[in-house]
């Protein structure tokens, strides 16, 4: 009897969700990065980041620090999600509604953006329906 592993139970959909949601994670991570090291080094120059990341560097150092890690978590979740680990869903659908939210707690309602708020939503949905599959939710599919 042929063992089923992880590798061949992922869905395609689910491979190249898992690939672009850990390419967005880690560019969103160097950009708050780097933007966090040009103004440490008094080299950050406005047109070089886009005017949402420097709002968000306006809400101060401990704001974009607990954006990364929240982004962090995010990409932990993609991670267990790639290996087919369906509590890594409930740590991405965490962690992004945290991160689409903290900064309307922290900025104020101008951060409430409606396509923000619907690519969130799309993508969570879709990692959620991939994860709640019943025909996917068996012991040999590692959940």
């Amino acid at each position: 009897m042929r063992k089923i592993t992880a590798s061949n139970t992922r869905p395609k959909l689910l491979t190249g969700l898992c690939i672009a949601s850990f390419i967005a994670g880690t560019l969103w991570i160097v950009m708050l990065l780097a933007l966090i090291i040009s103004s440490l080094t008094d080299n950050l120059k406005p047109g070089l980041f886009p005017l949402l990341s420097i709002e968000y560097f306006n809400a101060g150092y401990l704001f974009m620090i607990t954006l990364i890690l929240l982004a962090g978590l995010g990409l932990k979740g993609v991670a267990m999600m790639w290996n087919m680990k369906k509590t890594g869903f409930y740590l991405y659908a965490a962690s992004k509604t945290l991160i689409y939210f903290l900064p309307v707690l922290i900025i104020g309602s101008s951060h409430l953006t409606y396509p923000a708020l619907i690519i969130t939503s799309i993508m969570i949905t879709i990692y959620g329906i991939i994860f709640t599959d019943p025909r996917r939710n068996s012991k040999e599919a590692g959940n």
